[in-house]
């Protein structure tokens, strides 16, 4: 203990605990304190027993010894905070020319170790201005990770770490590997090793159990983790291409392997991968089916695929000069109308390429009808009828090329249903329309007809006159505020330009208030009506109705009800639709005649009428 501190714990001023720690705050002495930070110790005043530090924002500051040695703790002088109180400037300047460097000064007096939070204070307003902190720190972050001897946490609540001195970062990269818990953390390990590959001495030979051990986890792990484990065989075939002189065991686990394994989660797959993964998944379809069946899986997958995958697919066959299957495919979905509107979508989009060949007016009309269904479908994907919404709205010649070559009631039919359309919001359905009508003038009535004419009354069965007021009561009561709800969530995750949630719930908020208008209308209109008794001596609302066909075809037989009474799979139709219209009123003996979107007609003759009801 210093001479002077004796004298004064001798004389009982002090005591001997007191003077023992300042025993280590002698003048020239650099400490820290809590609440002030870092000075440096100036003075003891041993007659007022005080001791004198220049704190950063206190100079000259005087202290009571006992308090002083009790607040106190003595920093070395090449520490970052004595650097701080001392040498400010070249901390600056370090900390704008080399980062890496100044966290590591800040970590090393901090035994390694810093929260996030704690380095902030250390840094911001001193060595780095209040206003740059973050962005200074979002670069130096990115820095910190490209270098191995630095653990930089995902979350604020884990410390930034540095390594020991002297570490192998090759070791470290394998250690990473083998403690990731999951398959996904695997994989980016290996993205990782594949990045830092430089650092490894002899890489084939110290990575040779390490693509063993990829192919064992992805083996055990493919059943319950199926994308992750296909992502981990890319890695480890990419890992292998990068190791030069590499040889790949024979027996290891394939991409093919995998796929053959479980058809029915490849469509979940697909949607995970980057592009440049699914490009090679795409080319072990061919080794794990076969030669007959590759091309027949890879297109029957289509319906549960997205546009971007759709693309992949059909981009990868044309290259494999198998694109005139993917054309029949195509036709095929259009004619039984089972085309997804990411198939329409892709259609639209390739018409001037690959799908040229089936690129035809009558294309508006599913285009139309996807777009509707997409609409009423509440469960369904929103994702695939923004995508096709998206393209007609945003492409400006899409509509002139649907259109061109049309019929006239080709035009009017999809004209029609566009300008009623609750896809698209009104200011986008009048810019549409006027593509249109630019074209065809002569459909200019459809948008100025005049007055509105008073809706006629709609003639329901009582059963789903209740059915629809029950559903518009759930809509008002239920779905509409919750859309409500749904839209304040989304908002509140930032920026709605590149917000897709907001988009959407925005998206069904306009869906769910024009079916709220239409419901409300069609209800205020309706009538409920008996079907017994039903007038048969002409075909009216509660009659069943036999047709025989005058082409050869097969004949038919409708039962007509009311407007929302409809069920394909009964042969029951509405009497407003488009055969229920042209059988109502028409008696034994008359003819009929349906129009399908493709332009054909098909002739039938009344063969009988009898009540649906007796």
């Amino acid at each position: 203990m210093h001479s002077d501190l004796e004298k004064l714990v001798a004389r009982e001023k002090i005591d001997q605990e007191t003077g023992e720690k300042l025993d280590l705050l002698p003048p020239g002495t650099f400490c820290n304190h809590k609440s002030w930070g870092p000075g440096k110790v100036v003075d003891w005043d041993r007659l007022n027993l005080k001791i004198v530090i220049d704190f950063e924002d206190k100079p000259a500051h005087e202290m009571g010894m006992k308090f002083a040695a009790g607040s106190l703790t003595p920093l070395l002088e090449g520490s970052f905070l004595a650097m701080r109180h001392s040498q400010l400037k070249e901390l600056q300047d370090l900390a704008a020319s080399d980062p890496v460097a100044c966290a590591k000064l800040a970590l090393q007096g901090n035994d390694g170790r810093l929260y996030l939070d704690a380095l902030e204070v250390l840094m911001k307003g001193r060595v780095i201005p209040e206003g740059k902190y973050r962005s200074w720190w979002e670069g130096t972050k990115k820095k910190l990770r490209e270098d191995r001897q630095f653990i930089v946490p995902a979350k604020r609540t884990e410390p930034l770490e540095l390594r020991a001195d002297g570490f192998d970062p090759s070791e470290e990269l394998i250690k990473d590997f083998r403690e990731a818990r999951d398959l996904k953390a695997k994989v980016k390990t290996i993205e990782t090793i594949i990045k830092d590959l430089n650092v490894f001495d002899n890489p084939k030979e110290t990575l040779a159990p390490v693509v063993d051990e990829i192919s064992d986890a992805a083996k055990k792990g493919v059943k319950l983790q199926f994308a992750p484990a296909v992502e981990l065989i890319l890695s480890r075939e990419e890992l292998q291409n990068r190791i030069k002189g590499f040889e790949a065991n024979p027996d290891q686990i394939t991409i093919a392997d995998i796929l053959a394994s479980d058809e029915e989660k490849i469509p979940g797959l697909f949607e995970d991968l980057s592009l440049t993964r699914l490009r090679q998944v795409l080319k072990s379809f061919q080794e794990a089916f076969g030669e007959e069946e590759w091309i027949e899986k890879m297109l029957g997958l289509i319906p549960e695929f997205n546009l971007r995958s759709i693309s992949e697919i059909a981009s990868y066959l044309a290259d494999a000069g198998h694109g005139d299957a993917m054309i029949e495919y195509v036709e095929t979905g259009l004619q039984q109308r089972s085309l997804s509107s990411d198939g329409l979508a892709w259609i639209c989009r390739e018409r001037k390429g690959l799908a040229e060949t089936v690129f035809d007016p009558v294309i508006s009309l599913s285009v139309m009808s996807s777009l509707e269904a997409d609409q009423l479908n509440e469960e369904g994907s929103v994702r695939s009828a923004n995508r096709l919404r998206d393209l007609v709205a945003d492409d400006s010649d899409l509509i002139p090329d649907l259109v061109e070559g049309a019929n006239i009631n080709t035009i009017r039919n999809f004209a029609s249903r566009l300008v009623t359309s609750a896809s698209f919001d009104e200011l986008t359905r009048k810019s549409l329309m006027a593509r249109v009508i630019k074209l065809h003038p002569e459909i200019l009535d459809l948008v100025s007809g005049g007055e509105k004419k008073e809706d006629p009354t709609i003639f329901v069965s009582e059963e789903s006159l209740v059915e629809r007021k029950a559903a518009f009561e759930k809509l008002v009561r239920e779905e509409i505020p919750k859309n409500r709800e749904d839209i304040k969530i989304a908002r509140s995750y930032g920026d709605l330009r590149e917000n897709f949630e907001y988009k959407s719930a925005k998206e069904y908020q306009r869906m769910l208030m024009k079916r709220q208008d239409d419901w409300e209308r069609d209800l205020k209109n309706a009538n409920p009506i008996e079907f017994a008794n039903a007038d048969t001596s002409m075909v009216s609302i509660g009659t069943l109705v036999e047709l025989e066909s005058l082409d050869g075809g097969d004949s038919l037989s409708y039962t007509v009800l009311g407007a929302w009474d409809a069920d394909p799979d009964k042969n029951i139709i509405a009497y407003l639709s488009d055969r229920g219209a042209e059988m109502l009123e028409k008696k034994e003996g008359e003819e009929v005649h349906f129009h399908s979107s493709d332009g054909k007609t098909e002739s039938y003759k009344i063969k009988s009428i009898k009540g649906y009801k007796s």
